[in-house]
């Protein structure tokens, strides 16, 4: 097998550690793998990024929705509570 091009380069302990957690034999195979992924997987990871914010977008503007409907149907029922307890008083006061 052809070696190819030899370089050296110094990582981080932290780098290190995510190459070893890739698949491989060795450090050269688990290197080329994360790059790899990283470079082939980008465009897909970005395009589900996208759908997911969209998502999120539009279940924000659903919950802004239902919550302005939420605080309409609570003013409504505090005022129907406000009009039986007038007209609970006005009957109290006639049958006395």
């Amino acid at each position: 097998m052809k070696k190819g091009n030899i370089r050296s380069i110094r990582f981080s302990d932290e780098l290190i550690e995510i190459i070893d957690q890739q698949v491989g034999d060795n450090f050269t195979q688990k290197f080329e793998r994360l790059v790899y992924n990283c470079y082939m997987l980008l465009p897909e990871k970005e395009r589900q990024l996208q759908q997911l914010d969209e998502r999120i977008q539009r279940k924000r503007a659903e919950l802004a929705e239902l919550s302005s409907h939420y605080d309409i149907s609570a003013r409504t029922l505090r005022s129907i509570e406000n009009e039986l307890f007038s007209i609970k008083r006005t009957l109290s006061q006639l049958v006395m």
